[in-house]
């Protein structure tokens, strides 16, 4: 069993939104895992391979317990039936207490329907008869990080003393965030103001909570706590 399992729809999204959250509660003894729907395939840098190797390397960086592919269509992702089957079989053998995906409203259309997927298959997950390999199992908490688009979210986590191990897990995915070489096109993601979005978004995140740096995240259900005393860390 998993404490946290964060999904992204491409191989450097967990990073870009809650690679500081991972880090942290890494360090703090908790097991993270990090599964990537596709493979990126569609990326106008970067191959499979490649990306898959740098996924690898910022995994390591961040502390999860492991990072895989569930082979879903770059650029086509979807709540079908195959995608929603495997994302069950997913959440059902990794069996997580809190899952992390994308805001579904975001600019990019992977991020959207990611988020909405991996929503959908957690509540399907914990039905008997639904037509998936694993021991039905639904996850206690789900919640959204930001991509491209923000909103004001209802819970920050405090990454300030993990923010230098959030950039170097986005700079191991050198395809995407290097400075255009011959061997590469130039994109709005590797454009120096990239970063600097990030790093503003996680300022601004951090400001709202009176700390240097934070990752914003929100959820769609009710947050039911026992004990007042241990809200705000």
């Amino acid at each position: 069993m998993l404490d946290i399992l964060a999904f992204g729809a491409h191989p450097d999204d967990v990073e870009i939104g809650i690679g500081g959250t991972l880090a942290y509660h890494g360090d703090k003894g908790y097991r993270c895992g990090i599964v990537d729907l596709t493979g990126g395939e569609r990326a106008t840098n970067g191959t499979p391979h490649i990306r898959a190797q740098e996924g690898k390397e910022a995994a390591e960086v961040l502390g999860a317990k492991f990072r895989e592919c569930a082979g879903l269509p770059d650029a086509f992702l979807r709540s079908d039936r195959e995608a929603l089957e495997t994302v069950v079989e997913i959440i059902r053998k990794y069996a997580p207490q809190a899952v992390l995906c994308p805001y579904p409203e975001d600019r990019h259309p992977d991020h959207e329907h990611a988020g909405r997927l991996v929503r959908e298959a957690c509540h399907l997950s914990g039905l008997k008869k639904f037509p998936a390999g694993g021991t039905p199992y639904r996850p206690t908490q789900i919640y959204y990080y930001f991509l491209s688009k923000m909103e004001k979210p209802q819970l920050v986590v405090d990454i300030s003393d993990y923010a230098s191990q959030k950039w170097r897990a986005i700079a191991c995915h050198q395809s995407q965030f290097q400075l255009p070489r011959e061997v590469s096109m130039e994109t709005m993601v590797n454009s120096p103001l990239f970063i600097r979005f990030i790093c503003g978004r996680d300022q601004y995140f951090g400001s709202l909570v009176g700390v240097q740096y934070g990752e914003g995240l929100i959820s769609q259900e009710m947050i039911k706590v026992k004990d007042l005393l241990k809200l705000g860390g």
